[in-house]
């Protein structure tokens, strides 16, 4: 397909993240909740085994540093220096030279996960002045026996340096997704134009069956009316079909192509048949097998349509199957519409080693398929090992001859 080949959906934005980094991302209020739980519970714990004086006090902070936490991702800069404010007033850590330790870490590993460096690094050196000016106070009111000795420790500045590595590995996922829609976005692009082509021939036939039916009835409308009548009937049915033909490619033509006209000259409906096609990849080495239950239909259009579906689905198999034995080409024609389906028992599961261009050549056929009034889905089977299928429906009664 000029370049761009069907490939599974995409994996490699996925690689590098665990299963269990990609199920709290998945579900981040369920991740809001444990840290809370891990910031909370451990003075919770120290004021019912040990409670110190002002126990009140020391209630009230946890319930505020709890609540204080869940907008930690959509205000992690406020969110970092009232925690570390209210902690540091905690009587629980009045013998501790560490301060807040638990709850800095979180505030700072989620500011450095959702800004830039500067502002993290301001952040940090802001929340380390107000747990050393917040421990004076609470030693001026007697809360405190000793300062801390330091506004940060170790542990905090390793969240830090954590916080700013998921957000540059996040940024270069975003990109990447970036790029994958740029590239489907021209792989549509080029498949419309594409599509355009193979229909030129067709569009082209119409007009010229419909001039010479037209020249014939004018010409024999007074030696032969019975004719020139059926003449005209016959050029109503060949103008309804070019106009279905022509709306269909105004329809994909959604942008100009500069490449368009050189394009068209070299238009047409060459593509062998599907059991030259199939015994292609048998002589390949993919165990294929074809089954069609009719004829056809005579639109070299969608002849064309189903040859790329069935060209680039094997192409696909045979690029990124792994352990193949079995794939199956099924072609089903009916009154009302026109079913494809490649079927494979890929029980490696897909290739690790897709790039970033997955997806992208199907892309291009979904566009095919909806310019047909169709519909195209790819999609692996149920059960872990089971294969994968693509399956193409293209409406056939309005284009049946």
């Amino acid at each position: 397909m000029a370049g761009v080949m069907l490939d599974r959906p995409d994996l490699s934005l996925q690689q590098g993240r665990s299963r269990v980094a990609r199920w709290f991302a998945a579900r981040p209020r369920v991740a809001d909740v444990a840290v809370i739980l891990a910031c909370s519970a451990p003075p919770a714990a120290a004021l019912i085994l040990e409670p110190r004086h002002p126990v009140w006090l020391g209630w009230a902070c946890v319930v505020v540093v709890a609540i204080v936490f869940w907008w930690r991702r959509s205000h992690p800069l406020p969110v970092l220096l009232i925690v570390a404010g209210v902690a540091s007033l905690n009587p629980v850590y009045a013998a501790s030279l560490a301060g807040p330790t638990t709850e800095i870490i979180f505030g700072l590993f989620a500011l450095a996960s959702r800004v830039r460096l500067r502002t993290a690094l301001i952040g940090a050196a802001a929340a380390a002045l107000i747990v050393l000016g917040v421990s004076w106070a609470a030693m001026w009111i007697g809360i405190r026996a000793t300062p801390p000795i330091a506004g940060l420790q170790p542990f905090a500045v390793a969240a830090l340096a954590a916080g700013v590595a998921v957000r540059t590995a996040r940024g270069r996922r975003e990109t990447l997704e970036q790029v994958v829609a740029l590239r489907e976005e021209r792989a549509a692009g080029a498949e419309r134009a594409r599509i355009t082509a193979e229909m030129h021939d067709v569009v082209a036939h119409s007009v010229t069956v419909m001039v010479a039916l037209a020249g014939g009835a004018a010409a024999g409308w007074e030696k032969h009316p019975e004719r020139a009548r059926a003449a005209l009937d016959q050029l109503g049915e060949v103008g309804a079909g070019a106009l279905e033909e022509m709306q269909r490619i105004l329809h994909v033509l959604r942008d100009s192509d500069p490449d368009l006209v050189e394009t068209l000259e070299t238009a047409g409906h060459t593509a062998p048949t599907l059991d030259g096609l199939v015994e292609v990849f048998r002589r390949t080495g993919v165990p294929v097998t074809l089954d069609v239950n009719t004829e056809l239909p005579a639109d070299p259009g969608l002849r064309t349509a189903v040859h790329r579906i069935v060209r680039e689905s094997l192409t696909n198999v045979l690029r990124h199957g792994v352990d193949v034995t079995y794939v199956e080409v099924r072609v089903a024609v009916t009154d009302s519409e026109l079913v494809v389906t490649v079927t494979d028992n890929c029980r490696g599961g897909a290739n690790p080693n897709i790039g970033v261009g997955a997806g992208v050549g199907l892309t291009a056929l979904r566009e095919r398929a909806r310019a047909f009034g169709g519909e195209l889905t790819a999609a692996p089977l149920p059960g872990a090992h089971a294969g994968w299928q693509t399956r193409a429906v293209l409406p056939v009664q309005l284009r049946r001859s």
